[in-house]
């Protein structure tokens, strides 16, 4: 068979390495190494072999329809039991009521108008990044791109801190009129705002990646022939990566769709409520008899979420230009010059990404610094009270501290043994049923945290059949949630580094006899580490300041750190919030430059803030 010839000329019938075997193939020497070491002088095992991946199949067959199939199944069937139960009128009734329809209104407001604000941002950091010769670019990329690794919740309290001093500034200048006026923050506007700047890497990444893969033939024709750069970006470019823009543009309207943290903190106090919102506030007044009505909210977002889906997955389908072979990845190839404009051009956008995200956590580090509210900040009022207080002095956010970070370790060790086999079971075994479950993976993490959270809370209320154990308001039912939310993001980067792994060793060492553990062991471990780890840290990064999933999964005991920071501040102590949230800050900052010190082995795009 021509699959053996290859192979073949490695070792001589006697085993040993032939003179002429692959001279000057550097592949062809790493496949003789890895066949060597991973092969002994017993026969072959290749019915063992096929038997454990059958089991390996087995098990994750057996792990993925629990975790994403079960739930979504679950909550399918609670709304149509709803929509055609017995008491279909009091819960369509629900559906139909005044708060229900303000609430889809505001979803709505605060999803297109974040979702502009994203795509316009993102779009203008994207062409400066991406087709101008700015130094500092991985600085620019990093300091754009951490603004959406920070919790939303902590943006949110953030930003509460800059009206404070703002407030003050304005009547120092002769507006006296600004002490009466409220927070603009606390409403549709300032919420938009928020998570359209929150989002905006989202459009960022999307778009960047459209522009490094544009065609350099195109723009240099355009320039050859006379075009000015203003006009070959708005009329050439842009048009080319319309497609991207636009599913960026879509990611973003569903993840404002989703978000709880920022619409809680700054819509609940003016009774600016969405539909997240309002479904926390009915579960948590009301309790499990609400449940029907919830079930409608949560397919009401589910289907506001599905078209943006579906908006950007069309917007996929429809990119039409020509890849580049050769992507752009420094300034040496940067199709345009700023010359003498650079240095105001690096001022404001690197100003714009300081004013954005800087500013407002120098306000957060003000406000955990001072010991009490309205009190100035200066050398002889400054304090550690506050995180003393948050670190050794509160039990609940004590425990939010172990239990954020137990989750988020076991969440990341779990997927990374789970992504490790299926990746091995679907690029190389070719596994079809496997394959098949790609789009249910993604469907937990491209919902709505809320609506992942009813179907649990559905699945798990009642004790498990034929048990009297029960996972609800335990730290269980919040771990199988965050399997679901994060699998595909672990999945992403170790199938993107199994399609660069050189298969001709695997095939060697198989044909030679090695065990299904042996090649894990020696072949695919050792060449996915990089991108199993950076799957990993993506996982803890979320996983460790999660809310929107969280908020209606905790109870007493099984606090998080995102649900901390909003019972803190929903309690009125701002300044143990502030000061919690800003060691979650350094926390993920630590971890983002970590594992940027790592990025150097990873295949492209594996990191955003290294895209």
């Amino acid at each position: 068979m021509a699959r053996f010839s290859a192979a073949d000329t490695l070792l001589t019938d006697d085993g040993k390495k032939s003179d002429g075997a692959l001279q000057g193939d550097p592949v062809g020497q790493a496949v003789t190494v890895a066949v060597l070491e991973t092969t002994s002088a017993k026969p072959p095992r290749k019915l063992a072999s096929w038997r454990a991946e059958k089991w390996v199949t087995v098990g994750l067959l057996a792990f993925l329809l629990p975790i994403c199939g079960l739930p979504m199944g679950r909550l399918l069937y609670a709304l149509l039991a709803a929509v055609l139960g017995p008491h279909r009128d009091a819960v369509l009734a629900a559906a139909h009521s005044s708060a229900a329809w303000t609430a889809t209104l505001h979803s709505l407001q605060v999803g297109l108008m974040g979702g502009a604000i994203a795509a316009g941002y993102g779009l203008l950091m994207a062409t400066i990044v991406t087709l101008g010769d700015l130094r500092h670019r991985p600085f620019v990329v990093f300091g754009f791109v951490v603004q959406a690794m920070i919790p939303p919740q902590v943006i949110a309290l953030a930003w509460l801190q800059v009206w404070i001093p703002a407030k003050d500034m304005l009547q120092a200048v002769g507006l006296e009129a600004a002490q009466s006026w409220g927070n603009p923050l606390q409403g549709g506007i300032g919420i938009s705002f928020l998570l359209g700047v929150h989002y905006a890497p989202l459009v960022f990444l999307t778009v960047r990646a459209a522009l490094l893969n544009v065609p350099a033939d195109v723009i240099e024709a355009a320039r050859v022939c006379g075009s000015p750069p203003l006009k070959v970006v708005t009329r050439i470019v842009w048009p080319l990566i319309l497609p991207a823009l636009v599913s960026g543009a879509a990611l973003a309207f569903v993840s404002c769709i989703g978000n709880f943290g920022i619409p809680a903190l700054l819509g609940i106090p003016g009774d600016y409520l969405v539909l997240p919102t309002l479904i926390y506030r009915e579960l948590s007044g009301y309790g499990p008899s609400v449940i029907p009505n919830v079930v409608i909210l949560s397919g009401i977002v589910a289907a506001l979420s599905g078209l943006g889906v579906l908006v950007q997955r069309l917007c996929v389908r429809g990119e039409h230009y020509r890849v580049s072979a050769v992507r752009r990845t420094d300034t040496q190839h940067a199709p345009f010059r700023f010359q003498q404009h650079r240095l105001w051009v690096e001022l404001v956008s690197g100003g714009l990404v300081t004013l954005l995200l800087v500013v407002p956590l120098l306000a957060l580090m003000a406000q955990s610094l001072t010991p009490a509210p309205g009190v100035p900040l200066n050398a002889s009022t400054v304090t550690l009270a506050h995180y003393a207080y948050v670190l050794l002095g509160n039990e609940a956010t004590s425990r939010a501290f172990f239990n954020s970070a137990l989750l988020a370790v076991a969440t990341a060790v779990v997927l990374a043994v789970v992504s490790l086999f299926y990746a091995y079971m679907v690029e190389y075994r070719r596994v079809r049923v496997l394959s098949k479950f790609g789009f249910l993976i993604e469907v937990p993490y491209v919902i709505p945290g809320v609506v992942l959270a009813m179907a649990m809370i559905l699945l798990y209320l009642r004790p498990l059949p034929m048990t009297s154990l029960s996972l609800y308001n335990t730290l269980a039912i919040l771990l199988l949630a965050y399997l679901a939310r994060f699998l595909t993001i672990q999945l992403r980067p170790v199938l993107s580094g199994f399609r660069q792994f050189p298969r001709e060793m695997l095939e060697a060492a198989e044909i030679f006899g090695a065990h299904f553990r042996l090649r894990m062991q020696k072949i695919v471990l050792p060449q996915l580490l990089p991108s199993l780890t950076a799957g990993a840290t993506l996982v803890v990064l979320l996983a460790m300041n999660e809310l929107t999933v969280s908020a209606l999964l905790w109870a007493t005991g099984t606090e998080t750190l995102g649900v901390a920071v909003f019972s803190l501040e929903q309690g009125g102590e701002s300044a143990a919030a502030s000061a919690l949230a800003m060691l979650t800050v350094a926390c993920t900052v630590l971890v983002m430059c970590a594992a940027n010190m790592l990025g150097r082995r990873l295949p492209s795009g594996v990191l955003p803030w290294r895209a």
